[in-house]
């Protein structure tokens, strides 16, 4: 028989399982030909570094962290086991396990972050199994991307902060310093979370006096002329800011010195990053987010998809019960929101909405969704109305338990299901070289990853630059040459037909193609 806390132990244990099953299944899904863009060029990046002779990733589009961890793994690996893992292709294999094991770790701190706001181990174990079964987590685990690691730092950031609010020493200040520093250098958007960091450490605990209070009990005491009175009053505040900022400082330059060392090409870059996120017009392949409703794109995909109908649903609640004014709203739970609710307003309103950029929200949306599951069960049903019901009372919430269970598992096992065959990429070139003549000559798509991925020197090709602007006759003409040289088009994919057709109108669009 059980104990308590082992039960609780043993089923957070099965619910990190089952997440790693989850993750793991169909790691493989391109078999190797690098086709998630983002995950590529960072490999790329990775596959020119090598510690400690060339250590410059000549790349700040992203943080240097994520891939100093690959290459260090990768060649740690190569030189323990005398494998081959530090190269392009390798990078790729150990770049998505180290991914995995990053998101089976956001599984386990959301966990302690719901059981740092709630105190209920039953809330707790659902936010986790939450978590571990929502699908966007799930997909993204499956690439090597500086989102998974965005999302575990600030999520370990967000936890370092409840513990700092609930015990605060200067030994965790330091470990938020260094958090904060690993979430920056993973990606600079980290930036947007110092504003509540900068709250938890000047808002004293609930067991200090709150500092506007202190100031006005020196007004009280007719002392606030003393300047020496002030500084020893804010001396212990003042002193966390500056022990916490030297540490991000010195911790930033650790995990990416070139962003320093190089502060010129670097600067450009991130100003590229944010020139795109507020243009959807300056590259082709964000023409798909021109018109886009902010928050509400967002909002609708989470949702659909990225949760499902019964996650969110509870999440819903579980927002409610948190903010209901019949529940006093702790200070605790107030900064796990904000911590939250600033992200998602700066970044929910970009231009460009990739929805990689609200993953770091699904640690959220899991611990709602685990108080929105507690709140249903911890509800005062009139029981006497359902002694009609062919099922005892007592056994219904064990019932409700298992229906949603089984409705979460279902959902993310409907996605799940794409890695149960091969990439239809991979299915349309086995097609191509089975079907398509030798010698031929195939139109494809420019701004697009081309099909068939790999040709033995069987086909010609010829570029459709259908982006290419002004979109006038022109144009017509010069891609109606280039067909009576093609014998078959290949369309891999909706990246360009998509927004093009929806960009018809020049009066409404700065780029259009009527």
């Amino acid at each position: 028989m059980f104990t308590r806390i082992n039960k609780y132990t043993l089923l957070l244990c099965v619910i990190i399982l089952l997440g790693a099953l989850a993750r793991i299944s169909g790691i493989n899904w391109d078999s190797g030909f690098h086709f998630h863009p983002d995950e590529r060029m960072l490999i790329m990046v990775a596959d020119r570094i090598h510690f400690w002779s060339q250590m410059n990733p000549d790349f700040f589009n992203y943080g240097s962290l994520p891939v100093y961890v690959l290459v260090g793994i990768s060649q740690s690996i190569d030189w323990f086991f005398g494998t081959m893992f530090n190269n392009y292709d390798g990078l790729l294999i150990v770049g998505r396990w180290i991914s995995t094991i990053a998101d089976l770790m956001v599984v386990l701190l959301v966990y302690k972050i719901a059981l740092q706001l709630s105190h209920k181990k039953n809330t707790a174990l659902w936010s986790a199994f939450f978590y571990a079964v929502a699908f966007f987590p799930i997909q993204n685990s499956h690439f090597f991307i500086v989102d998974t690691f965005l999302n575990l730092f600030s999520t370990l950031l967000i936890y370092q902060l409840l513990v700092f609010r609930n015990n605060p020493s200067y030994r965790r200040v330091i470990l938020i310093g260094i958090t904060f520093a690993t979430a920056i250098t993973s990606k600079v958007s980290a930036i947007l979370f110092l504003p509540v960091i900068l709250l938890v450490l000047l808002y004293p605990p609930p067991q200090h006096e709150n500092i506007v209070q202190k100031i006005l009990h020196l007004f009280q005491k007719k002392v606030l002329h003393n300047s020496q009175g002030i500084l020893t009053i804010l001396k212990k505040d003042m002193l966390r800011l500056v022990l916490f900022g030297l540490v991000s400082l010195a911790f930033s330059f650790l995990f990416m010195p070139y962003a320093f060392i190089e502060y010129k090409r670097f600067m450009s870059d991130i100003l590229q990053q944010l020139k795109m996120n507020s243009d959807p017009y300056i590259f082709p392949y964000t023409l798909q987010y021109v018109d886009t409703l902010p928050y509400w794109y967002y909002l609708k995909n989470i949702f659909l998809w990225g949760l499902g109908p019964v996650i969110s649903m509870l999440g819903i609640i579980g927002l409610i019960r948190l903010i209901y004014p019949k529940y006093q709203l702790q200070t605790t739970k107030y900064i796990f929101l904000l911590f939250y609710l600033i992200y998602f307003l700066v970044i929910g309103r970009s231009a460009v909405k990739f929805m990689r950029y609200m993953l770091l929200m699904y640690p959220l949306f899991a611990v709602l969704a685990g108080y929105g599951v507690s709140a249903i069960q911890n509800s005062k049903f009139k029981l006497h109305s359902l002694n009609h019901l062919p099922i005892k009372v007592s056994r219904l919430p064990v019932l409700f338990s298992v229906v949603i269970i089984i409705a979460s598992v279902f959902w993310t096992s409907l996605f799940l299901n794409i890695y149960s065959r091969p990439n239809t990429r991979i299915q349309a070139t086995a097609w191509i070289n089975q079907f398509i003549p030798p010698g031929s000559v195939l139109g494809v798509e420019h701004w697009d990853d081309r099909v068939p991925i790999f040709d033995p020197g069987n086909y010609k090709y010829v570029e459709l630059t259908l982006y290419d602007l002004p979109d006038d006759q022109n144009k017509i003409n010069r891609h109606y040459r280039a067909l009576q040289s093609v014998d078959y088009v290949i369309i891999a994919s909706n990246r360009l037909y998509t927004p093009l057709q929806k960009l018809d109108d020049c009066v409404q669009y700065k780029k259009c193609y009527p």
